[in-house]
């Protein structure tokens, strides 16, 4: 049996790379991710 799937979400992430961290800065809809500057997240 096959699955598929849309997605329909965005995640935008910010990794030290030093420290082996991976901070979570943005979850939402692409709708909500269309809104919004990445850069300045």
């Amino acid at each position: 049996m096959m699955l598929s799937c849309i997605v329909d979400y965005r995640l935008v992430v910010a990794i030290n790379y030093d420290c082996g961290i991976v901070y979570i800065r943005f979850i939402g809809s692409q709708s909500e991710y269309d809104k919004i500057d990445v850069t300045t997240i």
